[in-house]
C-alpha cells in the first residue's frame, strides 16, 4: 500500500535507543530528553521547550497556563484535530468556532467581526454578549504546514481585547515566516512528534515559550505539581505530562535529518503541483506568500462540476489501487460532542470539507508512485501501467 504519511527510520534511532537502555534511565527528565530539548529549540518559536508525553498534554499545558477559570472561552477554528478542542474542555473551558480561509487557516475578518459584534469589554477583559463569560485567549492551526500570519495588526488587536495567543504547530515544524518578528508575537505554542509528522518520536510533543516563569510552571505542572520530591509534597493538581528518555531519543535521533526531510517534502509539493494542476477540476491547496510551508501534507481541492468526481468518490477509488487518502477532519463544530457551543458564519470550513482530500506525502513516497497517483488522476482512474 501507499500510505499517506507513514514514518522513515534513517537508520541512527537504534543506536540512540541502545544508549538509552544501557544507562537505564528510560523515564522522563533523562539527559537525552534535555539536549532534544535543546536541539529543537532551532525550529521553535521560543526560548524554553518542554518535551511532552504528546501533543493533546502540551495543548492542555498551554491553556492551563492561561490561568483559566471555569466556563471561560477559548476562540478555535473549526478545521483541526478534535484534540485541540479536547484540550479546551479538559481544562474546563468552552470553545468557540470560527470559520477557516483560503488556506485552512483561521479567517483573521471573521475573528474581529465577531469580537467587533458579539463582545464587550470590561475591566480590561473581553466577554462574550451570549454567554457573558470571558473569552481569555485565541488557539489558531498551521494546517498542514501552512503559517498563520500574525501580523502586527492581528497582535495589537488581540492585546487590546486581552486576548491571549496560542500558536497550534503541530504540523509546521520546519515551517519558516518571512516576518523575522513573527515569533515575539506567541504567548505559547507546541508541536507533535506523533509517528506520521514531519519527524517522529513514536509520539510525543513540545511546549514552548518565551517565558522562562511559565516554563517552570508547566514542568512543574507536568511532574505531578510536586513541590517536595523526596516527601512527595503537592501544592497543586498537576499531571503525568512529560516525555520519556526513550521517546526522545527517537526524536533526537530523527532531528538530525529535518533538513532532508523538508527538502524532500518541496520535491513531492512541486511535482504534485506542477502535474496536478494543469488537470481541470483539481488543484494542490496553495500556502500563503508570506511563509514556507513545511509540505507536510498536499492537499487536494477537488470541483465536482468540472472534474466529474467527488472528494468521496475519489478517496474511495484511490483506495481500490491500495492508495491510502483521507478527507480533511470533519468540521468541529458539527461534531456530536461540539455541536452545543458557539459558532460564527462558518461557510468555508464546510465547503472545504466537502471538497478537500490529503495526498500520499511521506518522505519515504517513492517518484514511481508519486507518477501512479497522478496518473491515476489525470485518467480518472482508468490505469494501466
Amino acid at each position: 500500500m501507499i500510505k499517506l504519511s507513514e514514518p522513515f527510520f534513517f537508520g541512527k534511532e537504534l543506536a540512540y535507543l541502545k544508549k538509552v537502555l544501557k544507562d537505564k534511565w528510560i523515564s522522563p527528565n533523562g539527559n537525552i530528553v534535555k539536549k532534544f530539548e535543546k536541539k529543537i529549540q532551532k525550529y521553535t518559536t521560543g526560548k524554553y521547550n518542554l518535551g511532552t508525553v504528546n501533543c493533546t498534554a502540551a495543548i492542555q499545558l498551554a491553556i492551563r497556563l492561561l490561568n483559566p477559570k471555569n466556563n471561560e472561552e477559548i476562540i478555535v477554528p473549526s478545521i483541526t484535530f478534535a484534540a485541540t478542542i479536547n484540550a479546551v474542555l479538559y481544562n474546563n473551558c468552552k470553545p468557540i468556532f470560527l470559520d477557516c480561509d483560503n488556506y485552512l487557516l483561521l479567517d483573521k475578518k471573521k475573528f474581529y467581526s465577531f469580537i467587533k459584534k458579539n463582545t464587550y469589554f470590561k475591566n480590561n477583559f473581553t466577554y462574550n454578549k451570549k454567554t457573558k463569560k470571558k473569552i481569555i485567549g485565541i488557539i489558531f492551526v498551521n494546517t498542514f504546514g501552512n503559517l498563520f500570519n500574525i501580523d502586527n495588526f492581528f497582535h495589537s488587536f488581540c492585546k487590546k481585547y486581552n486576548i491571549k495567543i496560542i500558536e497550534d504547530a503541530a504540523e509546521s515544524l520546519g515551517s519558516v515566516h518571512f516576518d523575522k518578528k513573527r515569533n515575539n508575537k506567541i504567548q505559547y505554542n507546541y508541536y507533535s512528534f506523533n509517528g506520521n509528522k514531519l519527524i517522529t518520536a513514536g509520539g510525543g510533543g513540545m511546549l514552548s515559550t518565551k517565558i522562562k516563569k511559565k516554563y517552570l510552571e508547566a514542568a512543574y505542572l507536568a511532574t505531578q505539581a510536586k513541590k517536595d520530591s523526596i516527601q512527595f509534597i503537592h501544592d497543586d493538581i498537576g499531571y503525568n505530562f512529560l516525555i520519556s528518555n526513550l521517546h526522545a531519543s527517537i526524536g533526537l535521533s530523527q532531528l538530525i535529518f529535518i533538513n532532508n526531510v523538508l527538502k524532500k517534502k518541496k520535491e513531492i509539493n512541486k511535482i504534485y503541483k506542477k502535474e496536478i494542476n494543469k488537470i481541470d477540476g483539481l488543484d494542490i491547496l496553495e500556502s500563503p506568500k508570506d511563509c514556507l510551508s513545511n509540505n507536510w501534507l498536499n492537499i487536494l481541492v477537488v470541483d465536482k462540476k468540472k472534474y466529474f468526481l467527488s472528494k468521496d468518490q475519489i478517496i474511495k477509488k484511490f483506495s481500490n489501487f491500495n492508495i491510502e487518502t483521507r478527507s480533511l477532519w470533519y468540521p468541529n463544530h458539527l461534531q456530536k460532542p461540539f455541536k452545543k457551543f458557539q459558532n460564527y458564519e462558518i461557510k468555508k470550513s464546510n465547503l472545504m470539507f466537502k471538497t478537500c482530500l490529503c495526498l500520499p506525502s511521506s518522505y519515504g513516497l517513492k517518484k514511481s508512485d508519486q507518477t501512479k497517483i497522478i496518473k491515476l488522476l489525470q485518467n480518472k482512474f482508468n490505469y494501466s501501467k
